[in-house]
């Protein structure tokens, strides 16, 4: 039988309102109905199960009231029909199920499947269950759980040997921002639909979400073609086919030229590391200006590197003026030796710089007009470095990584 889904993930990702608000036209183009692709996302699901998780006989289906409570309905039908014995616990009164949902909980009902309320779950014990499947909230998951789920997800987590699937979107992680609510659920695997979601790839959320796989249930590719993407994800044989093929005649000074700007006294460890990074990614030249201290520490057993101790602005300017690229901020740290390094640098014109670690919290202190003329410049900021250049807190820049990314951006 054909594999209904995959592990080689699509390249572009979309909100969650982008998926919400075009899924049922591309499925009508394709001459689908939406009740068709619930099917379809539930037999999905199932495979998945089968394949991975053939010997977890006994299923914990944890259900909600939308369509993604639909789609773990399909899978309880799947599963009961193949011999698993499974369990329903749902969150809400099945008598609020509408449309495809309901018609899901339907087909359950006729085979015998009965539907037990959440409360009654946190009087069970969970080593009674073999394999848990989230279906509680999808794409539509924003803010923080109501706190009868939470409780639930809580329970869950705390069984750390009982293995979790979630459909589409683990419950508690929003899949446009990537936040994530406090006790949301973690899932060993997430098999998530028809388009890839931005909030399933970065942050907190990457501890929720586990293996991420794609099922796109024959609509991906019309989605791709109809509906554009603002976030395009890469892997490491992508960015190698980016790079330039090497001539084999090739010598060092065609090959490019970094200069690594950092490692303040008793920090050397950080710029040696990102200069030897660079010759390991194939720069044919690698210089470092560091402090005076740090020339024999950063130089030994890599005696590629040209070490340079900086205590004076013409020394550091003479190197910029030979390097293709900056990096600047590995160990830097922030005393007068660092400002004045710095400082030095801004006087630097027509740079093409990679700002890191104390780079960016001296980016976060200076002017824009002092900073008009890194016109060509990386930023590699973690939530915290990210949170001082946006004036914001690490939890405002958790709870919405691609905005402030934007934001960034446009500063």
């Amino acid at each position: 039988m054909e594999s209904l889904y995959t592990t080689n993930l699509p390249q572009f990702a979309y909100t969650a309102e982008q998926v919400q608000n075009n899924e049922k036209q591309v499925a009508e183009q394709l001459g689908f109905d939406l009740s068709e692709v619930m099917q379809k996302a539930g037999a999905a699901v199932f495979q998945y199960i089968e394949h991975h998780y053939g010997n977890h006989r006994r299923l914990l289906i944890l259900l909600g009231k939308g369509n993604n409570a639909g789609d773990g309905y399909i899978v309880a039908y799947l599963a009961q029909q193949n011999g698993y014995q499974v369990t329903l616990v749902s969150f809400v009164d099945v008598k609020s199920l509408h449309g495809d949902a309901l018609g899901a909980y339907l087909q359950c009902q006729q085979a015998g499947l009965a539907v037990c309320q959440s409360n009654d779950l946190l009087l069970q014990e969970l080593s009674a269950f073999d394999l848990v499947v989230d279906a509680m909230f999808g794409t539509g998951f924003k803010g923080e759980l109501p706190e009868h789920f939470g409780q639930v997800c809580t329970l869950v987590n705390q069984h750390d040997n009982l293995p979790v699937i979630s459909i589409d979107v683990p419950s508690g992680v929003n899949a446009t921002s990537a936040a994530v609510a406090n006790n949301a659920i973690k899932a060993n695997v997430t098999i998530t639909f028809i388009a890839l979601k931005q909030g399933l790839l970065t942050g907190r959320a990457l501890e929720h979400v586990g293996k991420l796989v794609f099922a796109g249930l024959a609509l991906d590719e019309l989605f791709r073609d109809k509906i554009k993407s603002n976030v395009t994800r890469f892997e490491l044989s992508q960015l190698k086919k980016a790079l330039p093929n090497r001539a084999l005649a090739a010598y060092k000074n065609q090959l490019g030229h970094v200069l690594c700007i950092g490692g303040n006294k008793g920090m050397a460890g950080a710029i040696r590391l990102s200069a030897e990074a660079a010759l390991r990614s194939g720069a044919g030249l690698v210089s470092v200006a560091t402090h005076p201290d740090n020339c024999a520490a950063v130089l030994q057993g890599r005696y590629e590197l040209m070490v340079h101790g900086i205590d004076a602005e013409h020394q550091l300017l003479a190197l910029i003026n030979k390097a293709s690229v900056v990096v600047i901020g590995p160990g830097l740290g922030q005393d007068v030796w660092a400002q004045n390094i710095w400082q030095w640098m801004m006087n630097a014109q027509c740079l093409r710089l990679v700002i890191d670690a104390d780079g960016l919290n001296f980016l976060a202190k200076s002017d824009k007009c002092t900073t008009d003329n890194l016109t060509e410049r990386v930023l590699t900021p973690h939530a915290g470095e990210a949170a001082r250049l946006l004036g914001i807190s690490n939890r405002d820049v958790e709870q919405d990584r691609f905005d402030s990314a934007l934001q960034l951006s446009q500063r």
